[in-house]
């Protein structure tokens, strides 16, 4: 290392392992030093093996000697000097921290970042490694999420057994010969009582694994048997686009950048809670439910049916959950997430509009921009 500059750095010196510290003094003279105690003490050697703390502000930059004693010091100016060359980068980070505008400047940046990350960077990379997993993972998350909803959700099914079997009959007969590209799913129907305020939920919800589940309020309110197929159908495509998976991805993501952010590990133990949770809420995004709306419709026309079904049995939910919303209380939204898991919305009518004038033309296929 070349400095011709000669300076004189006034610090304290401990010696390795010993808390004691001595007044000393640290004369730079070319590329080499003299480290002087008030004692008399000294070390000479060259610059080159020296380890050199960061500097942060104005707070005591520590110089490691080669014997492993350190010399201690606030004059950061002179340090920065004396070793210009080798930290140029520290440099630049102390002269951006002592500036107002770099700082904010730093910080719009930082905010950007998370916005971007969480925007674009958490969906993109769900979807990315939801789609390498292999499908024993979407077994794994859904049997502790099945085991949850059955402790803290639903009851025994009502419904008749033989009304059940019929339903079930007809699922394996009709609908799943219309996946043949996916044997790797187990797909298993399933039904479930689910009561909230006394009032029986009509709802259908798809965990990872295949496992579908229809609540017997939905069975009571669906007028044909293309209405249930339609939901059924709609939720093989979250399945099959690894909807459910990709939400839970996102969702341990979030949970540990906020971890790692704010440095609390309690935040591990509440991803067990969220991962039965959000397949409890089911709140897939919009790009999600139109994955599957498609799927749905696609597979309706290849077997002769009417997606005009779907958004009928849509409706007839989404009244139910209007008419819900009017007698609760204000407590009572924070247990009633379930009420968006099938928006109604009139982009999802007017596609399924689309399709159906497909189905009356009698195309097996149909494209809609």
């Amino acid at each position: 290392m070349k400095n011709g500059n000669e300076l004189l750095i006034n610090g304290v010196w401990h010696r390795e392992g010993h808390a004691e510290k001595f007044i000393a003094t640290f004369q730079v003279s070319g590329n080499s030093y003299i480290m002087e105690t008030e004692e008399g003490f000294s070390v000479t050697e060259s610059l080159s093996g020296i380890e050199v703390s960061e500097r942060l502000g104005n707070t005591e930059r520590k110089l490691t000697l080669q014997d492993g004693s350190i010399f201690a010091t606030r004059d950061n100016d002179s340090i920065d000097q004396t070793f210009k060359k080798e930290y140029r980068f520290n440099g630049f980070l102390h002269a951006v921290e002592s500036h107002v505008g770099w700082v904010s400047l730093a910080c719009v940046a930082t905010l950007l970042f998370i916005i971007a990350f969480f925007r674009w960077g958490v969906p993109i990379g769900s979807s990315a490694l939801a789609s390498i997993l292999p499908h024993k993972t979407n077994e794994l998350i859904s049997q502790g999420g099945f085991d949850f909803l059955d402790k803290f959700v639903f009851e025994e099914s009502k419904l008749d057994l033989e009304e059940q079997e019929r339903i079930r009959k007809h699922f394996r007969s009709k609908l799943l010969p219309l996946d043949a590209n996916h044997p790797e799913i187990k797909y298993q129907l399933h039904f479930r009582e689910w009561d909230i305020f006394g009032e029986g939920v009509p709802n259908a919800l798809a965990l990872p694994s295949g496992d579908i589940i229809l609540t017997d309020a939905f069975v009571d309110i669906a007028k044909s048997q293309q209405e249930i197929d339609s939901v059924i159908l709609h939720e093989m495509g979250h399945v099959i686009h690894r909807h459910g998976l990709k939400m839970v991805i996102q969702g341990v993501a979030v949970t540990t950048f906020v971890m790692l952010a704010t440095g609390d590990n309690s935040a591990i133990v509440d991803t067990g809670l969220g991962l039965g949770s959000a397949m409890v809420s089911n709140h897939y995004s919009r790009s999600h439910e139109t994955e599957a709306d498609q799927y749905a419709f696609n597979k309706m026309l290849a077997a002769g049916m009417d997606p005009k079904s779907f958004t009928d049995i849509l409706s007839r939910m989404t009244g139910y959950s209007s008419a819900e919303l009017e007698s609760m209380t204000e407590a009572d939204y924070d247990h009633a997430d379930y009420l968006s898991s099938h928006p109604s919305t009139p982009e999802r009518v007017a596609m399924a509009k689309k399709y159906s004038e497909c189905f009356q033309k009698k195309l097996s296929t149909c494209i809609v921009e």
